[in-house]
């Protein structure tokens, strides 16, 4: 995902003179909770599943501190709290407490117990346990170590009783929610890292997504399923996707701001969309490989553009770009200027 960002960021600077860093991508843009609660989120980091998709539509979220949460909650244990969340966040159902003590550390996730930092406060806050002890404690109850559950249950009980005034029934109840929560309990600081990742991905789809589409496609050029999958999302959102050819291509994905209108015996005209159009890169055929696509666009820099099927095999190095290769090049599409497939195919030899 990284590198997908560092390329979508070069282009964006490429095309927009933008210079953006990890530092500076915005995680408070509207435009960027406005696409995540569509969604449409293909190609953003840790939401693209079917059901945080659903999870991001329902909850609509607006803030970050939205995202850190639904990163933590979206894990075996807690799923089943998350429509209380986004009840408590929508402000249909009122946050409920086992004692008051709890609400300034759990108000923040209306009721529920989403973090393990939070475990650590219910221990040092309540219970007056020191910030080691407590977390101690949260080790001991994620690896169920059953001497020990006996002994911090009997001493958090003592300690929320003299240092909160909880009766034991409630300190015996929110021992027991934490308990159950340790098993499966996710570390804030992580989902924030997770969080500040999948915001700023969003950012860059919702404000340059021919880059990011474009640095998406090539990071996954060895993916044929899933650049299928990227060619559709990019079409969905108006960016036109062109055909691989060996006269325009790189060996990457590339943006074209005046996208070429190519004949051909099968292309007929391949007309511009009207904005910038993404390139299919010959890297992503399969079967070619990056050698033989760096000796033909070799042969382009030196000669200009091929004329026809004669002269692409009269200035690349057939020994280097084999028949399986030509086949692929043929079959993807990328020499349809020249001929139609089923006559390209047999005069191979």
């Amino acid at each position: 995902t990284l590198t997908i960002m560092r390329k979508a960021v070069d282009l964006i600077q490429e095309r927009h003179g933008v210079v953006f860093t990890q530092h500076n991508i915005p995680l408070g843009d509207p435009k960027t909770y406005e696409l995540l609660s569509s969604g449409d989120v293909t190609g953003i980091f840790q939401v693209e599943s079917g059901g945080m998709r659903r999870v991001l539509t329902s909850m609509r979220p607006t803030r970050f501190e939205h995202i850190v949460a639904v990163l933590a909650l979206y894990r075996p244990g807690p799923m089943e709290f998350i429509d209380d969340y986004i009840a408590g966040l929508h402000g249909i159902k009122e946050p409920a407490y086992v004692h008051p003590a709890l609400e300034p550390i759990l108000g923040e996730t209306f009721g529920i117990c989403v973090f393990q930092e939070q475990i650590i406060r219910i221990l040092t806050d309540i219970a007056a346990y020191s910030p080691g002890e407590a977390d101690l404690v949260r080790k001991a109850v994620g690896k169920k170590i059953r001497e020990q559950l006996v002994r911090h249950r009997e001493q958090f009980v003592q300690g929320a009783h003299e240092h909160s005034s909880m009766d034991e029934s409630s300190a015996h109840q929110v021992f027991d929610a934490f308990e159950d929560f340790a098993r499966y309990g996710f570390n804030k600081a992580h989902a924030a890292d997770y969080a500040i990742i999948t915001v700023q991905t969003a950012y860059l789809k919702a404000h340059y997504p021919v880059e990011y589409m474009t640095a998406l496609m090539t990071v996954e050029r060895g993916n044929t399923e899933k650049v299928g999958l990227l060619i559709a999302e990019a079409r969905r959102l108006g960016i036109e996707v062109l055909p691989p050819n060996v006269n325009y291509s790189g060996l990457d994905f590339v943006i074209e701001d005046e996208p070429k209108g190519e004949k051909g015996p099968e292309l007929g005209q391949v007309v511009a969309t009207g904005g910038p159009a993404i390139r299919y890169g010959l890297g992503a055929i399969k079967n070619v490989g990056e050698g033989p696509v760096q000796v033909i666009l070799s042969a382009r820099g030196s000669g200009g553009p091929f004329k026809d099927i004669d002269d692409f095999c009269q200035r690349v190095d057939l020994r280097q770009v084999n028949r399986r290769a030509l086949e692929c090049l043929i079959k993807a599409g990328a020499l349809s200027p020249f001929g139609k497939r089923a006559q390209l195919l047999p005069v191979i030899d």
